[in-house]
């Protein structure tokens, strides 16, 4: 069973992201329940599957023009969709990578898949609600959406 106290693990992951990046604050708000009818999200999402004792999965979803910001604060010269989606995927690797080490080796992970828009309710599964975590950089809002069991 996912207890809601562990959602403290992706959120101090998606803190560490953004430090590595530059000094700004990543400020977090407050989790909500979402029922799987409907996934919450913007332009682009990196979905991560989960299996192992814990089944479900996490993705980070985010407007473009965040994504475009984060490339230029990295000094990355190249914002196309491809880079968005490569930066996303380093996004949702380092969550669930962080979380691998609080749940330890038998975490399965899955690589990102990238999606348009918010992920398609396929990811999630329909017996159980997603716990939405919005969060702030720099003025922009994104999503952590946490679907474990």
């Amino acid at each position: 069973m996912f207890k809601v106290e562990k959602l403290g693990v992706f959120l101090s992951s998606i803190n560490a992201f953004f430090v590595q990046i530059d000094s700004s604050e990543v400020a977090i708000d407050t989790p909500y329940l979402n029922h799987n009818k409907s996934a919450i999200g913007y332009d682009f999402s990196g979905v991560i599957k989960i299996s192992g004792p814990l089944v479900g999965c996490v993705y980070v979803s985010a407007p473009s023009v965040m994504l475009r910001e984060i490339i230029k604060v990295m000094k990355e010269p190249d914002s196309s969709i491809t880079m968005m989606k490569d930066l996303l995927g380093e996004m949702a690797n380092t969550i669930s990578g962080n979380a691998r080490t609080e749940f330890g080796s038998e975490f399965i992970i899955s690589p990102p898949h990238i999606v348009e828009g918010a992920p398609n309710v396929s990811y999630l599964p329909k017996d159980r609600q997603s716990y939405i975590t919005p969060f702030t950089w720099r003025g922009y809002k994104a999503v952590i959406g946490i679907c474990i069991a």
